[in-house]
C-alpha cells in the first residue's frame, strides 16, 4: 500500500529504512467508494491524502453550478489545500470520482513527520513547489489558450483523466459547459 508513495519520495530525494518507517506509521491506509467526499465544504479539511488508485476531484459550489478546480489520479496529493494548511473552513469539497485506495495523514502528524525528518520536510517543500507551478500553469492555460487547446492538452499530458472521469467535470475543469466539450469532441475527431 505505501509502494508508490516511497517510489514518489525516493524519486526525489534518498531515503533509507528510518524514513520508510516514518512515513508507514504516520500515513493510515483507506479505500473509498465512488461518490465519497473526503472533505467538505465550510469545514476544516482533516486529512492530506496520497492517491495510491482512483480519481479525485476539487470542486466548489457556485449559483447551483459545481466547479472543479483540480482532477488528481494514482502518485499525488489532493486535499483542501488552503484549509489544510490554515485551519480555516474549506471552500471546497474533495470527491472520489472512482472507488479510491489513498493513504491519509492529519496535519498534526504531517507536521510531526516534518519536524521528525528532515528528508520528509524537504520532499514537502518540492511538491509544495511543483504544485505551485502546475497550478500556475494553469492558470495561465485557462487565460492563453482556447478551450479546444486546453482540452487537447489534458488529452496529451494525461489521457488516464479523459478514460476515467466524467466528462462534465473535465468540462467545468477547462471552464466550459458539457456542450462545448462535445462540440470540440466532435471536431478532433472529424
Amino acid at each position: 500500500m505505501y509502494t508508490k508513495l516511497l517510489e514518489l519520495v525516493a524519486g526525489i530525494i534518498t531515503i533509507d529504512n528510518s524514513d520508510t518507517i516514518l512515513v508507514e506509521s504516520f500515513f493510515e491506509p483507506v479505500s473509498c467508494s465512488k461518490g465519497e467526499i473526503l472533505e467538505k465544504e465550510n469545514k476544516v479539511a482533516q486529512y492530506l491524502y496520497f492517491i495510491n488508485l482512483g480519481f479525485i476531484r476539487a470542486f466548489y459550489n457556485q449559483n447551483g453550478d459545481q466547479i472543479t478546480t483540480h482532477i488528481n489520479c494514482p502518485s499525488g496529493f489532493i486535499t483542501s489545500f488552503n484549509s489544510f494548511a490554515t485551519g480555516i473552513p474549506a471552500v471546497d469539497n474533495i470527491e472520489c470520482l472512482t472507488d479510491c485506495e489513498v493513504l491519509r495523514i492529519t496535519k498534526k502528524d504531517f507536521d510531526t513527520l516534518c519536524h521528525k525528518s528532515q528528508k520528509w520536510a524537504d520532499f514537502a517543500r518540492i511538491i509544495y513547489e511543483k504544485s505551485l507551478i502546475y497550478n500556475e500553469q494553469r492558470t495561465n492555460d485557462i487565460i492563453t489558450l482556447s478551450a479546444e487547446k486546453r482540452y487537447l492538452k489534458i488529452l496529451k499530458d494525461n489521457p488516464a483523466l479523459i478514460q476515467n472521469v466524467p466528462l462534465q467535470y473535465i468540462a467545468s475543469f477547462i471552464g466550459i459547459k458539457p456542450e462545448s466539450l462535445s462540440r470540440i469532441r466532435k471536431q478532433i475527431i472529424s
